[in-house]
This record gives C-alpha cells, sequence and structure tokens, in this order.
C-alpha cells in the first residue's frame, strides 16, 4: 500500500510555508515520520489566511500528518539537539534563504560526515546559485517572474492564480526528488545526496512545452490548440468545451445551429478555423447564451464532445463523480470543525491518512525518546 511505502523513513522537516512542507506532507501520507522542527515563534504560515486560533487552515492542511517540535537553532543546546536528531533521520527539508543553515552550522557540508545516508533538500526562491540567489520569493512573485502570469491568461493580459500553483507543484517535485534520493541511497556505494530545489525551477517544469512552443513561433502562442475551445457564457451559468477532433468542430457548429458557416471562407476548413478562431468563438457564444447550460452539455454529449459545466468547490465537492471517487476526507485542520481534504492522488481512500497537524511543539519531548536522545538532554536547560 502506498501509506506504508515509506515505513522507518524518518524526515526532518525544517521548512516553514508551502514548499517544503507540502513536500514533507506528501511524505507523511505515504508512511514516514515526518517531524516538523518550527522556530520558538512558529511557521509563518500559521498566520497567513483564515485563522483559528493561533493557526490557519493553510497551515493544518500542508502539515497534517507530521508529529511537532520546536527549536530555537541559535540556541547552544537546541543546536545540538538538531544535530541528534539530523544523525538518525534519512531526510531534511529546509526552506531558509541560502546561507542561513551554514551560518547555524547545519548545512549539507557541516551534517553530511555524521550521517552520510542524509537526503538533504533545500527549498528557496530562486535556487542556490545566481545573481538573484538572496532575494525572497512568493508565489504570486514568481508566477510573474517566470511567465506563468502571461500563460494562465491570454498571453497578452497577465494575471495571478490565486491557488498557491508555484509552492504546490514545488513540492510534488520535492517529493519526486527525495523518493528518487533515497531509491538510489538503497544501490550498493551510494549514500546520500544534496538537492537543490527552486520556486522558479518547479513553476518552469510546468511550462516547459510552452517555452519550447514560445520559441518555436518567435513569440505567436497566445491561439489556443484547435479552434472552439474555452469557456462560454450560457443563458444560466458557464460551459468549458474542448473541441479536439475537426469533425467535432463541425459537428459542434452544426449543432448550435450554425451550420452556415461552414461555407464561409474564414471558418470552411480546419486551418481557416485555426486562424480566424477568436472571430469564431464570438461567434460561437452569441448562440450559446441563449440557452441554458445543461441544454448545450446535453447536446455536446451527443456528439461526443468534451465538455463540462464551470462549477465553483463547493458543486464540485457535491458532485456525484467527486463523491464516487471519494476525493475528499473529513479531517481537524486545527479549525474547530472537521473540513474537506484532498486524498493524495494514486491513494485509496482507506489508506488515507486522518492525522491533523501538530500544535505548536506538542510532541517535542516524545520525538526526543522515539529517537532514542532524550536521555541525553534531559538534565539540561531547553
Amino acid at each position: 500500500m502506498l501509506s506504508n511505502a515509506l515505513t522507518d523513513i524518518v524526515v526532518l522537516d525544517f521548512s516553514q510555508g508551502i514548499a517544503g512542507p507540502h513536500c514533507a506532507c506528501l511524505l507523511a501520507e505515504m508512511g514516514a515520520d515526518v517531524i516538523k522542527i518550527e522556530p520558538p515563534s512558529g511557521d509563518w504560515l500559521r498566520g497567513l489566511g483564515h485563522r483559528h486560533g493561533d493557526t490557519s487552515v493553510l497551515f493544518g492542511y500542508f502539515n497534517r500528518g507530521k508529529d511537532g517540535a520546536v527549536l530555537n537553532l541559535k540556541d547552544s543546546v537546541d543546536k545540538e539537539k538538531a544535530l541528534a536528531m539530523i544523525a538518525r533521520a534519512d531526510v531534511l527539508i529546509e526552506s531558509y534563504r541560502p546561507g542561513v543553515m551554514a551560518r547555524l552550522g547545519l548545512s549539507y557540508d557541516d551534517v553530511c560526515h555524521i550521517n552520510p545516508g542524509l537526503v538533504y533538500l533545500s527549498v528557496t526562491g530562486f535556487g542556490q546559485t545566481g545573481p538573484h540567489r538572496d532575494l525572497p520569493a512568493t508565489d504570486a512573485a514568481m508566477q510573474a517572474y517566470t511567465g506563468f502570469s502571461f500563460a494562465a491568461g491570454d498571453m497578452v493580459n497577465p494575471v495571478r492564480v490565486r491557488v498557491s500553483v508555484v509552492d504546490i507543484v514545488t513540492g510534488i517535485y520535492g517529493s519526486n526528488a527525495v523518493l528518487g534520493a533515497l531509491m538510489r541511497r538503497h544501490r550498493p556505494g551510494n549514500k546520500g545526496q544534496y538537492i537543490d530545489l527552486s520556486l522558479m525551477h518547479g513553476i518552469s517544469a510546468v511550462q516547459g512545452p510552452k517555452y519550447a512552443e514560445y520559441a518555436a513561433t518567435n513569440g505567436v502562442i497566445s491561439r489556443e490548440l484547435f479552434a472552439a475551445i474555452g469557456i462560454y457564457k450560457t443563458q444560466d451559468g458557464y460551459i468549458a468545451l474542448s473541441a479536439m477532433r475537426d469533425q467535432q468542430v463541425t459537428d459542434f457548429i452544426t449543432m448550435i445551429g450554425r451550420a452556415d458557416l461552414l461555407s464561409d471562407p474564414d471558418y470552411a476548413t480546419q486551418q481557416a478555423r485555426y486562424a480566424n478562431q477568436d472571430a469564431l468563438r464570438v461567434l460561437i457564444e452569441v448562440q450559446l447564451v441563449a440557452k441554458p447550460t445543461a441544454h448545450w452539455i446535453a447536446g455536446a454529449r451527443q456528439i461526443d464532445l468534451i465538455c463540462q459545466p464551470v462549477q465553483n468547490f463547493e458543486e464540485f465537492r457535491k458532485d456525484p463523480q467527486a463523491q464516487a471517487y471519494d476525493i475528499f476526507q473529513e479531517m481537524d485542520l486545527g479549525y474547530g470543525t472537521p473540513l474537506p481534504v484532498v486524498r493524495m492522488p494514486g491513494m485509496r481512500q482507506e489508506e488515507a491518512s486522518k492525522r491533523c497537524a501538530p500544535q505548536l511543539g506538542s510532541d517535542s519531548f516524545a520525538i526526543l525518546q522515539r529517537l532514542g536522545i532524550a536521555d541525553d538532554f534531559s538534565s539540561r536547560s531547553a
């Protein structure tokens, strides 16, 4: 089962925000023993978004399945605790700016000799090298910096996607890199390794084909992949249409009552429709706005055209397909009431963990006991 794939793997999550914690959360979902290590003031994500008490929904979501410890890494005793924990860990994840962990004496070069098998993942905005390495970065800033703000819209007017897509995909790439490094570690003669992961690289990888297409077309990629794709307003809402095959396009044009367009030179051939897709889209919407969404979906499915209503979050959660597939589970995210959580893709519902995120420092002593180092610090000040 995926839920016990990483049993006995110990992960120290020193990271804050979303990208690093999301990476660690995915490893926890696969059975790793993930220890969230926060400064005395807590992960700054506790204070972002909708809050409840001293935490937030975002913190609860991206830190579920972990135990929690508090360490002041500038304190000599807490630093010794950190080093003792690192010596017993399989994975370390951190998201400080380049050089911070080195100044604390906890960089990969500082600790690899005490734990040669350690997989050490650093998550930063711009990476460990280059002129921008020391600049701060956020999800929104990186959307803009890498071109995603244009790609997410019409390639003319930039937009900001409010879902933290940069952080989330970087967390996914991070978990993928960690899993690969753990697999490599089991080969004879191989040890742990250092992984440099940046938000810049994560969201750039998502856009890889678009960078290539932009270069191939000398910047002319504002067109859709094919004619008639898009979101259209209907009488009572919106519908998303995706006519991928040319026969679907012509069938669709006929279905909406504009078969006459197929005799117009501007729309008579596949290439003409592609070249004049913006004008064609306007003509289509004039027809669609006259009748409700359900009418057009029924007709589109009769001709095997990919189509879906545009739904909000609540509508999708109640959708019969989403419910049949058990995408959501109810969990305590520190909000005071159960909230919906999307189970890890590929994991069966019965495997999905329901362990909530830790309270600040709630498991500090228990973690030292579990790692067998509690006695080393029992008589020393915190």
